[in-house]
């Protein structure tokens, strides 16, 4: 009987200790510590970090770092932080209280530092930005970001300008917002750590447009300036992209016309494609219903020829002009007034010349006349060795230095041969007072070599001195 009591309060003293123990348990809060820090510095605007915990439970952020995570297991947790700025952060904390409402301890997260993406070169992007009445809008952030890191604001001062220095190059997405505007983005490619690249002019549209509206316009050719019919339309949001999530397709029809129907309010970039030219993008916008956006295609160019092709967007008489070098030691000019330069006869006529004789040229293939905006086409049919240089000259403003009119024109060129990515490159009028811009220089073995000059000539035929 005494055994058979003994084995009974041993065993209750056994619970007794099981249960004290597990209510010990029970009030243990989890202990957690730092694993794997954020690398410092980062140019990873969303930098991964591991820590271990104890025990399972919610995790809590403090200071100035958050993350989507807010559930930690038993062992090692890694979590990735939500979106940072570029600078130092050393007030970030995480607690983990466990499903008995115990608290861990405070563990503070080794301080790290994110990189702005754009403090690393010597390069400049800059432009201006206007409303929808062409007036100048100062108040504009405009926010610069690269491959996803984003770097500090700047502000559009009272003549609707903005500057970034200090950048490397690649590729950057400029996002503009205002309050009372529609907020758009803008795709800007440096390709050199010191190159001043202006992207003109940004319109922002009121939120008072109406919500939704058609955009359309003719899809035509650069060389003939006839209709293109059947080229496929592929719509992005923003200005200059031609990459990322396409909102809409469509296709020129019999006329060459296309048609945008239900677009929101705001910009877009429209990539084109047909067989037979070369890709090319043209930015439209919809604030309500807006017709007469039109684009140019360029043929596709046989290895070695070179076309450069100008359009605006006003009514101001823009005039295309090239110099290159002739047959002898001297250079050819090519503009509106000799439309046509011969290799065979080296003159601007070719009297008696054959089929082939005539194919070897340099030629304005169109000419946008009075009120237009554009294009106007320059094609070099074989380039040879030398350098040739293209300009831009605004003649209803020609001789006045001081007159923005070219700037304001927002006029563009584009450059194709065979040598560049993609087959083009483009250009946008610098914002510099001026009727004469000296857009490029190219040749063969160095390809483009922007210039980016605003002068004066009163002159069209004293173009080719500059």
């Amino acid at each position: 009987m005494k055994k058979i009591l003994h084995i009974i309060l041993i065993s209750l003293f056994s619970l007794i200790l099981i249960s004290c123990a597990e209510k010990e348990e029970e009030k243990e809060a989890p202990v957690i510590a730092e694993v794997t820090v954020v690398t410092t510095p980062t140019d990873d605007p969303t930098p991964n970090y591991t820590f271990s915990s104890t025990k399972a439970g919610t995790i809590t952020y403090g200071g100035s770092c958050s993350s989507v995570t807010t559930s930690a297991t038993s062992g090692n947790n890694t979590i990735t932080f939500t979106s940072l700025s570029a600078g130092t952060y050393s007030d970030c904390t995480i607690i983990v209280t466990d499903s008995d409402g115990n608290a861990s301890n405070t563990l503070a997260i080794t301080s790290f530092t994110v990189l702005d993406c754009c403090s690393s070169g010597s390069a400049i992007i800059q432009g201006m930005v206007e409303d929808n009445a062409s007036e100048a809008l100062s108040g504009v952030s405009v926010i610069y970001a690269k491959s996803g890191t984003i770097s500090s604001t700047v502000t559009t001062v009272d003549n609707g300008t903005y500057s970034k220095s200090t950048l490397s190059s690649g590729t950057y997405t400029l996002t503009y917002t205002k309050n009372g505007y529609i907020a758009t983005s803008l795709s800007a490619t440096l390709t050199a750590d010191n190159e001043t690249l202006d992207v003109g002019t940004v319109q922002l549209l009121a939120d008072t447009c109406a919500s939704t509206g058609t955009i359309s316009g003719t899809i035509k050719d650069a060389v003939s300036n006839s209709v293109v019919t059947d080229v496929s339309l592929s719509v992005r949001s923003g200005l200059d992209t031609d990459n990322g999530t396409i909102v809409k397709t469509a296709t020129s029809d019999s006329s060459g016309n296309y048609s945008l129907s239900s677009m929101s309010a705001g910009w877009y970039t429209i990539q084109t494609s047909k067989s037979g030219y070369t890709a090319a993008t043209f930015n439209v916008f919809a604030c309500g219903d807006q017709s007469g956006q039109n684009g140019s295609i360029s043929p596709t160019l046989s290895s070695g020829s070179l076309r450069i092709v100008l359009s605006w967007k006003s009514n101001k008489d823009l005039d295309a002009h090239l110099t290159g070098p002739d047959n002898a030691s001297g250079k050819f000019h090519v503009y509106h007034s000799k439309p046509i330069f011969y290799y065979a006869k080296n003159d601007y006529s070719c009297s008696g010349c054959s089929v082939s004789q005539k194919s070897d040229n340099v030629t304005q293939d169109t000419d946008s006349v009075y009120g237009s905006d554009g294009p106007e086409t320059i094609t070099v049919s074989a380039v040879r060795s030398g350098t040739y240089r293209y300009y831009v000259h605004n003649y209803d403003n020609r001789g006045q230095q001081n007159h923005m009119g070219l700037y304001k024109s927002k006029a563009s060129v584009k450059v194709y041969h065979s040598s560049l990515s993609g087959g083009v490159t483009k250009f946008k009028a610098p914002n510099m007072p001026g009727d004469l811009w000296t857009v490029f220089d190219f040749d063969n073995s160095s390809g483009v070599t922007r210039i980016r000059t605003v002068g004066s000539e009163s002159s069209s035929a004293n173009v080719d001195d500059h």
